[in-house]
């Protein structure tokens, strides 16, 4: 769509262009041949601008079409959503955490609590995971014992296997008080649940706020190291996408968590159906297959 609106634009530029040569042209040169050769070429442009305003037209029409459809089906999806998901994963306790810069999609949640799991913490990474105050900094690095050269991405590294520790119930003292001393991650219901697995939320819009090459990997190895189940989401949109690292680690990634079908295939995912879901270039597979014997 973009590249027709360019290709229009240009041909009313050079239309203009040419218009502009007939006055002169006619004014300045008085060649009739001229004048006939820039306005059969006028023509011509004209035709094609008009044909291309047309297709211009269609395609609004098709996109409006899909979109529509695309909507209907997602509401459809929705409707069958919870006979799919009911009780499957009864007694199942997990923990999210959001290290992207997306807010926890509410359908997912949901999803979650029809199938009969407990979300019993939500950790949310903070802008001051950037590291970008020097005072900060120096607080920091002397609570992890690290020199004045070492580099961010190793002190987040060091600060998500603290995460890692808290949301397992297994912190070090005053961990806790630290991370919310530095303003660095928000923690919300209790971590003293032993967990079943964790749920990672990423993907980012704004580069400044992906860390997924340090806090999401240390993260994540801190998870398997302690053999705790990871499931790494993020939305369809997204500018950063987290889910090819996600996959470095061999873990269960969902690229469309805040639809549906990503929301039935986390579902699935989390009761044992491990695999690489979604619309994504990442993905081998749309969803898990529902069992021929399960009925709606």
């Amino acid at each position: 769509m973009i590249d027709l609106k360019y290709h229009i634009a240009s041909i009313v530029a050079v239309f203009l262009a040419l218009g502009l040569g007939v006055i002169i042209g006619s004014t300045i040169v008085g060649d009739d041949l001229l004048v006939d050769q820039q306005q059969k070429l006028i023509e011509r442009l004209e035709e094609q601008f008009y044909t291309l305003k047309d297709r211009e037209n269609e395609l609004l029409e098709d996109n409006n079409y899909k979109e529509q459809l695309l909507y209907n089906y997602e509401n459809y999806s929705q409707a069958l959503l919870p006979a799919v998901v009911n009780g499957r994963l009864k007694d199942y306790k997990v923990a999210v955490i959001v290290t992207g810069d997306s807010e926890i999609p509410a359908g997912m949640i949901n999803a979650i609590s029809m199938a009969g799991a407990q979300v019993v913490s939500k950790t949310v990474l903070l802008s001051n995971m950037k590291l970008e105050d020097e005072e900060s900094l120096s607080g920091i690095r002397s609570y992890y014992g690290l020199g004045e050269d070492e580099s961010k991405a190793t002190i987040r590294q060091h600060i998500a296997d603290t995460v890692a520790r808290i949301v397992m119930n297994k912190p070090e003292a005053g961990a806790v008080a630290f991370l919310q001393q530095y303003n660095l991650v928000k923690f919300n219901g209790g971590n003293d649940i032993p967990i079943d697995g964790v749920i990672i939320v990423g993907g980012a819009n704004n580069f400044s706020n992906c860390f997924v090459d340090d806090f999401d990997s240390g993260l994540i190895e801190s998870f398997i190291r302690s053999n705790v189940k990871v499931f790494g989401v993020e939305a369809v949109q997204v500018n950063y996408s987290y889910i090819g690292i996600f996959q470095q680690y061999n873990i269960t990634t969902v690229d469309n968590i805040d639809k549906s079908p990503g929301q039935v295939s986390l579902i699935l995912a989390m009761e044992g159906e491990a695999g690489n879901y979604g619309i994504k270039a990442t993905a081998q597979k749309f969803m898990p297959t529902i069992p021929v014997d399960y009925k709606l």
